[in-house]
């Protein structure tokens, strides 16, 4: 009966481990990940495409479009974990009437170079890169400089802006506040798992694979040291990946001047398709007013 016991402990510690395993590979590997099937020509719309480097040598892929009429202001976008910037071009491609705008890919998303996610640390080496890079060839662009991150993407922009500054504003939709919980909301989503054992093995196993820890990158860390700048949260009243108690507590911590727009019927990314028309009035006016 010992053995019979010890086996059963053995076989039930051997696919904790497996699945734990596997649930790094989730985060790792988006397991909904975008086609490249979005381009500016499909919306009439000139552009160069950019490499460069990140920080660690992957190259990352981009676009840079001009505004309909010369101008300097520039809106510097981060898209979402599975997503890319065609995405967000679909979403956002009217903002060219006014701005320029600079979408790129971060790593193991869209045409960019790497082999898995992190869903903000790693991506925060991107982010810095993107952002060198844009000084150092386009300074006329980062002259008024505007950011938007969707998801993933807002989480970035929170470090990124309290990191590196530059920006005269941001629209964050959807952030979310710590990656330990959004891996943590994830699973009791998708997999109904409790944090203990599942999800804290899970975080040990991501821990070990990439390295270090990609919880101090986490947008909580970050809120208040951000710039006073006008900031325009969105948040989905129906999300259930990024609750809206969490996109909450993240706009509590930031400075004034701030704004939070909570969607009626809004899912996760999905807060346009549930507002309709006003989403993109809403969005446009405020880059206009503050970019």
């Amino acid at each position: 009966m010992a053995l019979y016991a010890a086996l059963t402990v053995a076989v039930l510690l051997v696919g904790l481990f497996y699945a734990c395993w596997w649930g790094t590979n989730m985060v790792f590997h988006p397991y909904r990940m975008l086609p490249n099937a979005v381009f500016p020509e499909q919306f009439g719309l000139g552009y160069e495409k950019v490499a460069f480097p990140s920080t660690d040598g992957l190259t990352l892929r981009g676009w840079l479009i001009p505004a309909a009429k010369a101008t300097d202001r520039t809106v510097f976008f981060c898209h979402g974990w599975g997503d890319n910037k065609g995405d967000l071009l679909r979403r956002f491609h009217f903002l060219a009437a006014d701005f320029n705008l600079f979408l790129f890919d971060s790593r193991h998303h869209g045409e960019s170079d790497g082999d898995l996610s992190t869903i903000g640390s790693l991506e925060a080496r991107d982010f810095a890169a993107a952002l060198s890079w844009l000084k150092a060839n386009h300074p006329a662009w980062t002259r008024r400089l505007s950011l938007l991150g969707l998801s993933m993407g807002a989480a970035m922009g929170v470090r990124g802006m309290a990191v590196h500054g530059g920006f005269r504003c941001a629209l964050l939709e959807s952030p979310f506040r710590s990656f330990n919980r959004v891996v943590h909301q994830f699973a009791l989503n998708a997999y109904r798992l409790p944090y203990f054992p599942f999800v804290w093995l899970t975080l040990v196993l991501i821990r070990a694979r990439v390295g270090h820890d990609p919880e101090p990158f986490s947008p909580v860390l970050y809120a208040a040291d951000m710039p006073a700048v006008p900031l325009f949260f969105i948040a989905g009243e129906k999300d259930a990946l990024m609750p809206l108690s969490e996109v909450q507590a993240l706009h509590a911590m930031c400075k004034p001047p701030k704004e939070l727009w909570v969607v009626p019927g809004g899912e996760h990314g999905r807060c346009q398709e549930a507002a309709g028309p006003e989403y993109d009035r809403r969005v446009r006016e405020f880059f206009l007013k503050n970019g």
